[in-house]
This record gives structure tokens, C-alpha cells and sequence, in this order.
């Protein structure tokens, strides 16, 4: 039987297309139970012997994955109507069910009921689709009831859907809640309710309904469907009337109406790390970022969600708030009005209300703006009216249960994310005890007017809080790492070890042989996949020949094999302290591909002709083979370089390499290339533990420079190449100027220091840089270099057809264009263009797919999604081994004053590379404020290890902040700090409830800084 279904569908460009569908039902499409005696047996995939079998809605295939991809939840019927629909309506959800539908063990097998001459169903006069798919459930639910004997397994209707259920039910089929059945028929596995999202308005509201009933039972515990629906529902027993805490969010159309009125504003959330009660939304229609001032302005939105926002009447707009987050009080100080709101609401105790929301410590970023540095005057001040596009992540979130008191069962519970700019989520579990000192993984399911918090689900546990596998997955959750191995596939695409280069390679005419050189690598110490070499050598007419070499990954990963395709997905090996997660297989990273020394290795190569002062005459691109010479780290490179008793060639190629990228070096900063800087530091692990055993700076040595010299040459020689080839379709990377709001931190501390910065151009600007001295701070030109990065905005990937040729600068490189080459082990970025510039020079043929728009946007979008997660991840694991270096050991370390607040200090330690608060009012072990008897004068008992609070020796309790001069000093005026000013930290770690650490910054005198620890010039 042949069928046409034709409907309309509007397409991302606004067009309307036409979509006829054919469907050719057939009798031939099997139940895959060996229950069924017409079941041809090739297809049985359900068992003999299950309980029941589940025949799911759509609903539940894209609400409750957390529960299907249990490994206790077998023998599932998928019918293609569920996958069409959750296709159409998550594409995440739907690779999620098809994986468990392709999971042997799962035993879900799926259903082709359009398909089947008995089970598809045509909508009826006025139907709805939704009633539709509902009602083709149905069809396909009776139709394997009737065909499996219901008294040996039992086809049960999987629904959440009130009016579905309720309608199988009437037709004689068994049909349940999902919380329903994990209460009656899944009590060997009781954990599976923990995994049961949050339920929906309408289920909640049959619960109520359930309730006013004569109880009526479910199973055969005496659950009722009131009791199961409040369960899945997180209400746990709270009233079923609450007062509303929060605006309700206005409806897309009235929102997009008054955005395009101008009575609303559209942009992103970004939520402080210092203060997650505080929040900003940039929008192009504004001229500054808008403040969000408390959970309540914030209205339910979390970091990351598109929102519209209306601004307040000028008489209401605020200012940063001018202290540090505190936990006084018992944690209630912290958005003290939000704490009062939600304990009504919730019916909290006071222990359990609020939660410590301490400024916390970090691994500096140096690309990351922290808008409060800014100062607390006025700006234009907003609360959220509703929601474009919500950020949930589908892949959850991870935390750890907040401390506090609990009964037996099934309780309410708040989760702790590890990431404090988002709100706890309040879940339902019967795992207290066994989850109190444990990280867990939860997903957000809604949040409601009436609730404090969102409400969500328990997934997973991670392993014990402070482990450091634990902490190193939860890096790697949290910023969407891939750590999956390899497939059978992608392994398949790489060549089998041995390997080494063939005649047929060497003989290929395209490929010049450069074994002759005298080329070598200089790396990170224990570098393993090397992208790059370099060598120079002196023409007979006396010009230089530069030369870089970079792996030939191309050669091997071919578009659209499986390899390209996951390297593609992965877009960036990511580096962590202990650990490399790569985006190719190591057989290639590590062998095929590096560049090591003492092996033939295939190259993609640069060479340049240069004269004595650095001008280039000409520029050559070719495939090679080479030979290096040497694998070097930066330190034996500078060693050669510094020793005049070495004259090898490798080392004079060193040193002649060295002094000419010291001219391109000056070239580039005459042209205004900012040199910018990044606090980096070096852990030295212990190879049997892999626990930090030292801590201290990265030193720059002229070798890291002279190797960036040379890559920056590459990478701009190459843009140019394939920008000339390709205007189009090349992959360019830009870095935009900053709009000048970017820069008002900078120039703010610069007031306050007495010193000057001109952002009128990047020229300017790095004048000014060189300028910003202090001769008894060695360090405060860094600092201010530091500081100055973080106004930056984040260099991205793009298409060179998305925008004007004028558009593809490069701000910090002063470079018209620019894009990468040279590091295609790790970057699937470089890949891209080393297919541009075979393509260019004419050695192969541009895959199609690279010539597409869209696919190339979507191609840059995921680099720059991806690069960034991977820059997170790199810090965060620098942030948790830090933690684990200082956790039996108590250090004074040299200090610099980054924000001045009213309660307290920003401070930045250079050597450890860690910015954190201390506080200048005293504080207990528990970082609360101290009573005034005890310590009513103190600035030296900040947040004390143990339970000792310093004895008063300055000041009063009370400071005075004057924000335009960025100081803070004490009423009587005994202590008096600035921006900029040194002082002593010490740093120690505090041990809390279940293994939770803190790593914690003192504020001491400087006498007692030992001289090891005072910064050199």
C-alpha cells in the first residue's frame, strides 16, 4: 500500500518549502520478540524472559534518557514515530536514544509502526499531530499486546502524558507514569527513582486531583498516584500552594515584539565568578552592559541563557556591589533578600537556608573580563522578562549535596554546582548518606515561578570529592571533554605501526626531499607529538633561507573518513596538568606524525628568503620530506644558545634564527602587535603519584619567543596564500578590536595608579604598555599587561565569506590577516587550511564540503566552541592541582592588590598564578564575620586555618572605600590599602564537611615574607 504525505515547512532562511513524504506500508515488519510466532526469528532482539516490555512516548524518549540509558531499563520497543519526533525536536536527545537503540545489552528495539499496514494511523478531521503520534502509540501498544501473551510479559504504555494514559487505559491497555513504575515494578532497583526527571506541570496537577481522591492504589507497596506524582515532581511534601518568587516570563511573541520596539533587550547572561548574585547582559542596543542585580532581576535565567531584558527607570540603577561576597550570618548576607524569599517558599530551616557564597579562589584567565573591576558606579541596571533560548546543558551538571539535616527515604535535597555561577538545583533522592561525600552529575528539569531553585535530577556519581580522578572527570564534564576511545573505525584509518616513510613517498614529485637540512624542534619539556620544525642556512648570495616544517597530517586524515569526521568533532587535543586528551589517535600524534628526531617524517613546508634584516624576498610552499636533527626543549635551545663554547651547526642555527626573530619580533611591534601577557606556571609531578611535587612561574625564555616568531610568520604567510586562492571559503582567524566599554577596567586602574594607558589604537596602546613602569615593582608591568588582556575580546575562527575583508584583522598581531597552520596534530583549525593550501598550490583538489558556507560556519562555530572548552579544562586542571600542592602545606607568597572593595581585597599571586579574595574585616574558621568583642579591630585574622581567630593589632572594624581613587583604608586610618599595592598572602588549604577542600588566602604582614618568596625583577 503506497501513501503521500505532503506538508509545508519553513526553512532557517524563511522560506517555505513543500515536503512530500511516500510510505509504502507493508505486513513484513516484525514485533522483534521470539514471543511472537510470526516474528521471523533474524529479528528478535527483545527477550523471552523479561518482566514486561515498555513501549515509550516521545515524551519520555526526550525527558527521561537519564532513566532509559540505565543499565537496569531492558526491553524497550522505540517506535518510529518516537524517533521522528524526538529527530525533529532535539537532535542530542535523538543520537542519545539511537545509541541505546544500538547498545546490545539494552535490548531496545525499534518499531517501524508507520511503516506497518496495521499500525499506521491517519489523522482524523481536526486532530492535532501531538494527538496524532499519541493515538498511533496506542495503535501500535494494543497491536503488541495482542500478539505477545500478555500472562508471560506484559506490554506496558510508558506515559507521563496525563490524557494519553488515560485514553490507553479506556482502550484495555496498561499504561503508567514513569515514576509509577519505577515505584511498583522496580523495586529491585530503587536507585532508578533518583534518575526520574522532575514531573511536568500537568502530571502534578493530576497528582493534586489523585489526592482528593478515595486514595486509590497503584501498586501493590500502596503508592498512590498522588504519592508518585508529588515524588516526581521534587515536591516531597511541600504545600501545594506557594507564593510565587519570581515574574512569570512573557511569551516569545511579546518578547520578540519588544525587542524589535526597543522596549526590551536581547543578549547573553554572564554570571560573575566572584559573585553569582551578580550578572551582566551585553546587547548591541545598549551602549554598556546592563546589570542584573540578584536572583530576582535574574528571574530564573542561569549563565549562558539569551534573554530579553527591560530596563529600570534611571532612579533604580545600581552599581556593582562595592564588597566582597560574604558568608556572615550563617550564610544568609550573600543575597540576603533572595535567602528570605526561598526559606518562605521552601519551608527551609534555618540551617539549611542560603549557602555560603564566598568569592572563591582562581586560576587567573587571561582572556576572561571580570566586569566588577570596573567600580560600583551607576550603569544601566535590568531584570529578565523572559527567556529566548535556554542553556541547559544536556549532559548535566556537577555538584555536591549542601550539608544539612535529613530524614530517611526519599528527600529534597540541594546540589552544589562545582561551577558557582549557576544556581543549586533542588533533586529527590534516597541516596543521602551514600551520596553526602560524593561529586554526582544532575540535569536541570524546570524551574518554576514559585521555587527558590531549579528543580532537576540525580544521574550519576563521579567518585569521591577531593579524589583526584573524581575532580579530573568533573573538569572534563563540565567542559564537555570527549574522552570516549577511538572506534574500531577511526583506528582503521591509521596505518600500522612500524611505520616509515616509502619509496613511493620519497619518489612522489610533489614532495621535495629536505633531509639534507639541518632541521630541529624546540618544545615543552616531554613534548610527545611534535608539529613543528624549524632550520636556517646561509644562501651563497649571502640571504638566509628560513624554514618551517610542520607534520603533514593531511596526508593521512582524508575528508569525510571516520578519523576526519571524530577529529572534526573534537576539533582540539586538550591539555591538562597529568593528562592529554587527544583529538587524533596517538599512533599518528605520537609516531606517524611527530616530528622527532633521528626519522624520516612527511612535511607540509614554508620557506622564506630572507635578507640580513629579516625582509622577505620570497616565500615557497611545498610538500617535504625531512630528517630532524634534534628534539630540544626551550631551556637546552637557550643553553646553545648562550654558551659560546657550542659552534655545531645546530646551534649556530639556533643563534642566527634567534637574531632574526628578534627583528621580526620589533617589526611587529612597531606595527602596534600588543605583547600581552598571561600568568602561566609549571608543576613538577611526581611520576609515581602524579601529585604535584613544586609550583612556581613559567619562565619565557628567548627560545619560546624565537619560536613564536616563527609560527606567527607561517600562519600569516599561509592566510595570505589562501585568502589570495580562496576569498570565499578560507578559514581565517580574526581578533576584533574592543569596543572601548572593554577597556574602562584598564583605564580605571590606571587612573587610580597614576599612570596613563591610550586605547586609541593598538599602536597606542602598546606604547603606552611600555611605558607603565614602576621602578620598585619589578612586577608591575606584567600586572598591568595581565590586566590588560583580560579586556580583550576572544580571538575566533570564521569563514572569510561571513564578513568584509576589512573585518579580518587581527587586533593583538596587528595583522591584516591571519589564520592557523602550524600545529595540525592538535588543531583540526590547521587541518582545514592545509587542505586550502594544497588546494592552492594545486597539489590536490578542495573537498566540496569546504567550498559550503554553512558547513564552514558551522565548522568555526564548533573550533571556537571547542578551543575554549579546552582553554577552561587547561585552567581548571591548574586550579585542582594547585589546590592538591598547597593541601599539606601552608606557604607566605608575594602579592599584588587587583580590586579594592569596601570588606576586602582582590589579590593576585604572580608565582602561583592564583587571584583570590581576602578579607580586611576579621573572620572565624567558618568565614564568618567575628564578633566585635573578639576581634573588633583585626585585619590579620582573615579566614585562619583552624579554629584560631588572630588577636586584634589595627585599625577599626570598620573601612571606608573611595572608588574613584580604588583604596580602602580603616576609620581611624591606620591601614590604608590600593590597587596595585604588594602585600603577603598566606596560603592554606581549609578541610570542610566530606572531604570538601578550600583553598584560602590571609592577608599577613610582609615582614613575614620570606626573601625566596619576594618577587625578582
Amino acid at each position: 500500500m503506497h501513501l503521500n504525505n505532503a506538508y509545508l515547512k519553513l526553512t532557517k532562511k524563511g522560506k517555505v518549502l513543500k515536503v512530500v513524504k511516500e510510505r509504502y506500508l507493508r505486513d513484513d515488519i516484525w514485533s522483534g520478540s521470539p514471543l511472537d510466532p510470526e516474528c521471523d526469528p533474524a529479528s528478535h532482539k527483545l527477550s523471552a524472559t523479561a518482566p514486561h516490555y515498555l513501549l515509550v512516548d516521545t515524551n519520555v524518549a526526550l525527558h527521561q534518557l537519564d532513566f532509559l540509558e540505565h543499565a537496569a531499563v531492558t526491553d524497550v520497543v522505540v517506535c518510529t514515530t518516537v524517533l521522528e519526533e524526538v529527530k525533529h525536536k532535539n537532535m542530542s536527545a535523538y543520537q542519545r536514544l539511537r545509541a541505546a537503540c544500538a547498545a546490545p545489552a539494552k535490548r531496545f528495539y525499534v518499531f517501524a509502526n508507520e511503516n506497518h499496514r496495521n499500525t499506521h494511523v491517519a489523522a482524523e478531521a481536526g486532530e492535532s499531530p501531538n494527538d496524532r503520534n499519541d493515538r498511533a502509540l496506542r495503535v501500535a501498544a494494543m497491536w503488541y499486546s495482542e500478539r505477545i501473551p500478555q500472562d508471560k510479559v506484559p506490554v506496558i504504555l510508558l506515559t507521563n502524558d496525563v490524557a494519553n494514559r488515560a485514553a490507553a487505559l479506556a482502550d484495555g491497555l496498561c499504561a503508567m507514569g514513569v515514576m509509577t513504575y519505577c515505584r511498583t515494578l522496580r523495586k529491585d532497583t530503587p536507585e532508578l527513582q533518583d534518575l526520574v526527571a522532575a514531573a511536568a506541570e500537568d502530571e502534578q496537577q493530576e497528582a493534586a486531583a489523585a489526592a482528593a481522591a478515595a486514595g486509590s492504589s497503584l501498586g501493590a507497596d500502596g503508592a498512590t498516584a498522588a504519592d508518585d506524582d508529588v515524588a516526581a515532581g521534587g515536591g516531597g511534601g511541600r504545600a501545594a500552594k506557594r507564593k510565587k518568587l519570581y515574574s512569570e516570563h512573557l511569551p516569545l511573541t511579546e518578547l520578540m515584539a519588544g525587542i524589535k520596539s526597543g522596549r526590551f533587550h536581547q543578549g547573553t547572561l554572564r554570571v560573575s565568578r566572584f559573585n553569582p548574585f551578580e550578572g551582566w547582559v551585553g546587547s548591541e542596543s545598549v551602549d554598556t552592559d546592563i546589570l542584573l542585580s540578584g536572583r530576582v532581576d535574574m528571574n530564573r535565567a542561569i549563565d549562558g541563557d539569551v534573554v530579553a531584558v527591560e530596563l529600570r527607570p534611571e532612579s533604580q540603577w545600581k552599581g556593582p556591589s562595592a564588597k566582597l561576597p560574604v558568608a556572615a550570618d550563617g550564610g544568609k548576607k550573600a543575597g540576603k533578600a533572595e535567602a528570605e524569599r526561598d526559606a518562605e517558599a521552601e519551608g527551609e530551616t534555618d540551617d539549611e537556608q542560603g549557602l555560603d557564597e564566598v568569592a572563591e579562589i582562581f586560576q587567573v584567565a587571561p582572556g576572561e573580563r571580570s566586569n566588577d573591576s570596573a567600580g560600583t558606579k551607576k550603569q544601566p541596571t535590568g531584570r529578565v522578562v523572559g527567556i529566548i533560548k535556554r542553556n541547559w546543558r544536556t549532559r548535566g551538571y556537577c555538584g555536591s549535596l549542601k550539608p544539612q539535616r535529613v530524614r530517611g527515604g526519599a528527600v529534597n535535597v540541594l546540589v552544589v554546582p562545582v561551577e558557582r555561577r549557576y544556581p543549586m538545583i533542588r533533586i529527590q533522592t534516597r541516596q543521602v548518606d551514600t551520596l553526602m561525600d560524593k561529586r554526582i552529575v544532575v540535569v536541570i528539569d524546570g524551574w518554576d515561578a514559585d521555587s527558590a531553585y531549579p528543580r532537576g535530577h540525580y544521574v550519576r556519581t563521579l567518585g569521591v570529592i577531593g579524589d583526584k580522578d573524581t575532580e579530573t572527570e568533573v573538569i572534563l564534564i563540565e567542559n564537555d571533554i570527549n574522552t570516549n576511545p577511538f572506534t574500531d573505525a577511526v583506528h582503521a584509518c591509521v596505518p600500522l605501526l612500524p611505520w616509515s616513510v616509502s619509496p613511493a613517498e620519497l619518489a612522489d614529485p610533489n614532495r621535495v626531499d629536505l633531509r639534507h637540512l639541518v632541521v630541529a624542534s624546540v618544545d615543552p619539556p616531554g613534548c610527545k607529538d611534535i608539529d613543528d620544525a624549524l632550520h636556517v642556512r646561509q644562501l651563497p648570495n649571502g640571504n638566509y633561507e628560513l624554514g618551517v616544517h610542520i607534520a603533514d597530517v593531511t596526508h593521512f586524515l582524508k575528508p569525510g573518513t571516520a578519523m576526519d569526521i571524530e577529529a572534526a568533532q573534537r576539533a582540539t587535543t586538550v591539555y591538562l596538568v597529568q593528562r592529554r586528551i587527544d583529538m587524533l589517535p596517538k599512533p599518528l600524534t605520537e609516531d606517524i606524525c611527530s616530528l622527532r628526531c633521528n626519522v624520516d617524517r612527511l612535511t607540509f613546508s614554508v620557506l622564506w628568503e630572507v635578507d640580513s634584516e629579516a625582509n622577505i624576498l620570497n616565500t615557497v610552499f611545498t610538500k617535504a620530506v625531512i630528517c630532524s636533527r634534534a628534539s630540544l626543549t626551550y631551556a637546552e635551545a637557550q643553553s646553545r644558545i648562550d654558551d659560546p663554547a657550542m659552534n655545531d651547526e645546530i646551534t649556530i642555527s639556533l643563534r642566527t634564527m634567534n637574531k632574526l626573530a628578534k627583528i621580526l619580533r620589533a617589526r611587529r611591534a612597531a606595527a602596534g602587535a600588543l605583547q600581552l601577557a598571561s600568568p602561566e606556571v609549571k608543576f613538577t609531578i611526581d611520576t609515581t603519584t602524579q601529585d604535584p611535587l613544586e609550583l612556581g612561574m613559567y619562565q619565557v625564555k628567548d627560545t619560546n619567543m624565537m619560536v613564536e616568531e616563527m609560527m606567527l610568520l607561517a600562519n600569516v604567510a599561509v592566510a595570505e596564500k589562501i585568502l589570495k586562492h580562496f576569498t570565499s571559503c578560507s578559514l581565517l582567524r580574526r581578533h576584533q578590536t574592543p569596543p572601548p566599554r572593554q577597556f574602562e577596567p584598564i583605564l580605571k586602574a590606571a587612573a587610580a595608579g597614576g599612570f596613563t594607558i591610550d586605547v586609541s589604537s593598538s599602536i597606542a596602546l602598546a606604547a603606552s604598555l611600555d611605558l607603565a613602569v614602576r621602578p620598585e615593582d619589578p612586577y608591575f608591568n606584567k600586572l598591568v599587561r595581565i590586566m590588560t588582556t583580560r579586556c580583550m575580546t576572544q580571538a575566533k575562527y570564521f569563514g572569510s565569506g561571513e564578513c568584509a575583508p576589512s573585518d579580518y584583522h587581527h587586533y593583538g598581531l596587528a595583522a591584516p590577516v591571519y589564520t592557523h597552520f602550524t600545529s595540525p596534530i592538535r588543531r583540526y583549525a590547521d587541518v582545514v587550511v592545509h587542505r586550502l593550501l594544497g588546494a592552492a598550490i594545486g597539489l590536490e583538489p578542495l573537498p566540496d564540503s569546504a567550498r559550503d558556507k554553512d558547513s564552514l560556519h558551522n565548522c568555526s562555530d564548533n573550533l571556537n566552541k571547542r578551543h575554549h572548552n579546552a582553554q577552561l579544562a587547561g585552567r581548571a586542571s591548574v586550579e585542582l592541582h594547585t589546590l592538591i600542592f598547597f593541601k599539606d602545606r601552608t606557604v607566605v607568597a608575594d602579592a599584588r592588590v587587583t580590586k579594592v572593595k569596601a570588606n576586602g581585597l582582590v589579590v593576585f599571586v604572580p608565582k602561583y598564578g592564583i587571584e583570590g579574595p581576602v578579607y580586611i574585616t576579621a573572620r572565624d574558621k567558618n568565614n564568618n564575620v567575628a564578633s566585635t568583642s573578639t576581634a573588633a579591630t583585626t585585619i590579620d585574622g582573615v579566614v585562619a586555618n583552624g579554629p584560631e581567630v588572630r588577636k586584634p593589632t589595627h585599625g577599626s572594624l570598620y573601612f571606608l572605600l573611595d572608588e574613584e581613587a580604588q583604596t580602602v583604608r580603616s576609620a581611624d586610618g591606620s591601614v590604608h590599602f590600593a590597587l596595585f599595592d604588594k602585600c603577603a598572602v598566606r596560603i592554606s588549604v581549609e578541610e570542610g564537611v566530606a572531604h570538601r577542600r578550600t583553598l584560602v588566602l590571609t592577608l599577613v604582614d610582609r615582614s613575614e615574607l620570606p626573601e625566596s618568596e619576594r618577587m625578582a625583577p
